[in-house]
């Protein structure tokens, strides 16, 4: 812990609240750690150490102001001829903010060739170009040339040949254009480490000299007869798609990039990285990666509505030429919902500019790995937007849902100024969730033998669930946990994990509902077992700690969320005027059917615990079933009709949408205070049975004064609220908190 920096960042916290304790805002932050595969600069070794050495503060957040939806790249500009001059202003914010400086473009670049020979039906040629300060920087480049007349498009990738990356683009007629500057434990060494030396005024983090290689290469690439000068494209993978993306925002000869799963830091807007969201965060990247974006990131842990850009910003910054977002819907650091939000703002630009058709969109199945296919399909991208092969433009979602498409399927029309008005709670909740079709309760827990598996999901296997992979059985048995799958509602299975030594008597569950992982739903592969300082894992509650206080824990994935991805595509083409929150409502229902049909759990003691859209979840439930005995709800009470824009809060957007969770909010946008339907309506119904709600202090998509104000309305002795200073997120002392407050109901 170094207290000097971590006060600097407290600084606003403190204007904030000054009653707190330091000792409670330095608690906020972990330290930030030494990467072992790379240089923050040539002095600072970590963001404490830059922070100490600069002096530099913390933004004024109060004169920032809060934008919860995505940076508009648009704003000011009406006309196409002043798309350029917003660009240059675009680069300069994204560098200063997110990125780091480039140095100045050299002007001595020379090519040395170091070899030239013929590898079977290709020429092989290895470059080292020297340029800077007395040609004291140098990059290792090499071209692999196809036979042929050319001049050739080319495929340049700061993937070595010791990675399956170029050979299928060489096969489709690319010259492979490989520059050495990446992440050195790919064993090809990086040579933009050394620039730190050579130019040691300039904030140079790593991937703003990755990206800066792709354009030293390109200003070699055009001089080459063998070149087609206007068909360069570029691409690379996780951390190299990061910086393929800043090399193609910051360079315009680059003609078109697929940036493949960088996540965070690439296409995944800093927006949608929070704890809610349970991937890499601006926290856990600039903490244990601190070499990769410029320090002054880290400022905004917390506080992603006050960045003045995002990565929509830098995606725009392609505009008008070629850019496919392309990553797994299902990977464990990405956020399927994040990358359509940017796809949507982005293409908005390419249709301002009127080049739709080269903005695409892939989110494909399976985890972070790439194989040959994806390749074929990045070449076949570049085909087409570059006139060589053209082909229909690929738009490929998990998720899918829009506002507008939603009114247009329900035929629904509100006038907020006349909206639907009813005293009861019970009857506003039901408005909002729409109309529920009649269903069938499921009879499998009463018939013999149970057919219940998740054994042949592909995404079970992929999260290493239980009944897909013996390790994380073996796992469970170590921590002293018996597991076995039950049926819920609707052909839904659940996990159910209870303490293994149980002999006797019903023992009390809880049911727990997940945050907006969308892309894993209650668990990530094998590590949501034991391991809670994964800062991407602070949207779980730990099931063994509740299993050894004595509880049963029922896990399952809601609509939309895990290995249910994808059953929220069609949702609304299917049941129009029901919503996905009811349908989430509803499977919570069914669950705690299996849980009163189960013979070692108690039918009086049924408690849900959730966190961010899971605490949402829990309070509408409760709310409209009885048999909740108690609810643990964090991050999730939203005070909707205080919510107003003003508030820079997502408010009723962030159900209408974004997430689609409720349509029916999205036509009191601006008249928040006709609402029919808020949050206070499930304390109404909820009562007097216990509730815990815990409401961050510096939660921002809820201001916590508000949600203070809403339940302080409600009379209810048994509700207790607590309003810890912290950002929105589900860390250790939190969980602790929830653990040890079903203990005490359980008893």
């Amino acid at each position: 812990m170094r207290p000097l920096s971590l006060l600097l960042l407290a600084l606003p916290l403190i204007a904030q609240d000054p009653a707190r304790t330091l000792a409670e805002l330095l608690s906020l932050l972990k330290p930030s750690r030494v990467p072992a595969d790379g240089r923050l600069n040539p002095t600072d070794k970590t963001w404490e150490d830059w922070v100490r050495r600069t002096g530099e503060r913390p933004p004024d957040f109060d004169k920032l102001p809060s934008t919860p939806g995505l940076p508009d790249a648009l704003a000011g500009v009406t006309t196409p001829a002043q798309w350029p001059a917003r660009k240059q202003q675009l680069r300069r914010d994204v560098q200063h903010w997110i990125f780091g400086q480039f140095p100045p473009t050299p002007t001595n670049l020379r090519a040395v060739v170091t070899a030239n020979r013929r590898d079977g039906a290709v020429t092989v040629r290895e470059v080292r170009l020297e340029f800077g300060p007395d040609h004291r920087a140098t990059l290792r480049v090499e071209l692999i040339i196809p036979d042929g007349p050319g001049p050739f498009p080319v495929f340049l990738t700061n993937h070595a040949a010791n990675r399956p990356w170029v050979y299928t683009a060489v096969r489709r007629g690319y010259i492979a254009a490989i520059y050495h500057a990446t992440d050195p434990r790919y064993a090809n060494g990086d040579d933009s480490d050394a620039w730190l030396d050579v130019y040691p005024g300039i904030d140079f983090p790593v991937l703003a000299r990755w990206a800066w290689a792709a354009s030293r290469t390109v200003d070699y690439l055009i001089t080459l007869p063998e070149v087609d000068k206007a068909k360069i494209g570029t691409t690379g993978h996780s951390r190299n798609g990061k910086s393929a993306l800043l090399a193609a925002a910051m360079d315009d000869r680059i003609a078109a990039v697929v940036p493949s799963s960088g996540n965070s830091g690439e296409s995944d807007p800093w927006r949608f990285t929070t704890e809610p969201f349970a991937n890499e965060s601006i926290e856990l990247l600039t903490g244990g990666q601190s070499h990769w974006f410029h320090p002054r990131l880290r400022f905004f842990s917390g506080r992603e509505d006050k960045l003045p850009v995002d990565q929509n910003t830098l995606l725009s910054l392609v505009a008008p030429r070629g850019l496919m977002l392309y990553t797994g819907y299902a990977e464990s650091a990405s956020n399927p919902v994040g990358f359509e939000q940017a796809y949507r703002d982005a293409l908005r630009v390419y249709r301002f500019l009127g080049r739709e058709q080269n903005i695409w969109l892939h989110l494909r199945i399976g985890e972070h790995g790439t194989n040959a296919e994806d390749i074929e399909i990045f070449c076949d991208f570049f085909d087409s937007v570059f006139g060589r092969r053209p082909r229909q433009k690929l738009e490929t979602w998990a998720h899918g849902y829009t506002f507008d498409a939603w009114k247009k399927l329900s035929k629904e029309t509100i006038d907020p100024l006349r909206p639907p008005v009813t005293a009861d709670p019970k009857l506003q909740i039901e408005w909002a969730l729409g109309t529920e079709p009649p269903g069938a309760p499921n009879r499998q827990l009463r018939h013999a033998p149970l057919e219940v598996s998740m054994a042949d999901n592909a995404l079970a296997a992929q999260f290493k669930r239980p009944a897909t992979d013996a390790a994380t059985r073996d796992r469970i048995a170590k921590e002293g946990m018996a597991w076995r799958e039950v049926p819920i509602g609707d052909g839904i299975v659940g996990d159910l994990f209870y303490p293994a030594n149980h002999k006797a008597g019903k023992l009390p569950v809880v049911i727990w509902l997940h945050g907006y992982s969308y892309q894993y739903g209650w668990s990530i592969q094998s590590p949501w077992l034991t391991n809670i300082n994964d800062l991407r894992l602070d949207q779980r509650l730990s099931l063994p700690a509740l299993v050894k206080r004595g509880f049963a824990v029922l896990v399952f994935d809601q609509i939309g969320f895990g290995t249910r991805v994808l059953d929220a595509r069609e949702f609304y083409t299917r049941y129009p005027r029901w919503s996905l929150m009811g349908k989430m409502v509803a499977d919570t229902r069914a669950a705690i059917d299996t849980c009163t049909q189960i013979d070692i759990l108690d039918p009086q003691r049924i408690s849900l615990g959730g966190y961010s859209l899971g605490a949402k979840v829990g309070l509408l439930t409760m709310a409209l079933d009885p048999r909740v005995h108690s609810l643990a709800a964090v991050a999730g009470f939203d005070p909707l009709r205080r919510d107003t824009k003003d508030k820079g809060v997502e408010g009723v957007r962030h159900y209408s949408h974004i997430h689609g969770l409720m349509p029916r909010l999205g036509f009191f946008e601006g008249h928040e205070a006709s609402l029919p339907f808020d949050f206070d309506a499930a304390l109404k119904l909820a009562a007097p049975r216990p509730v815990l709600l815990i409401a961050p202090t510096l939660d921002r998509y809820a201001r916590a004064a508000d949600v203070a104000a809403t339940v302080n309305a409600v009379t209810y002795p048994a509700l207790q609220l607590e309003t810890p200073l912290d950002f929105n997120r589900f860390h250790r002392p939190t969980q602790q908190r929830v653990v040890d407050w079903f203990a005490e109901r359980g008893r």
